[in-house]
């Protein structure tokens, strides 16, 4: 199951980010990523295993032209990241599949990542 993550969920959000994004602690993601939230211009995505949290894909709007998608505005993946034993079963590929469809309901009419962006797939 694939969920939007909202405010009650940014403590899990931390938790799994802290696990790909190691030079930062829980408390400063939960900051973070709350005031990302209110900007309205992201979301994050939390996959559940039998009830268990194992992945998060953070996406963003981008008005302005984004090397690589020919388009503009666009969405943009932040980061995704699958915990090592649920790796390989296509979680990422579902977590971006909702991250494009997010920003094309946005009017964006590209969805692009950066190289080098953090994956933990």
């Amino acid at each position: 199951m694939i969920i939007k993550a909202e405010n009650s969920d940014l403590e899990i959000l931390a938790e799994l980010a802290v696990l790909m994004w190691q030079n930062h602690s829980v408390n400063v993601r939960i900051e973070e990523f709350s005031e990302i939230m209110m900007n309205g211009e992201s979301q994050f995505f939390l996959k559940y295993e039998n009830d268990i949290p194992v992945s998060f894909a953070q996406c963003q709007l981008s008005n302005d032209y984004v090397e690589g998608t020919g388009t503009s505005p666009a969405g943009y993946l932040e980061g995704i990241f699958v915990k090592e034993d649920y790796r390989n079963k296509g979680y990422a590929r579902e977590l971006l599949a909702e991250c494009e469809a997010w920003a094309k309901e946005r009017g964006r009419h590209g969805f692009v990542s950066s190289p080098g962006f953090p994956l933990g797939l």
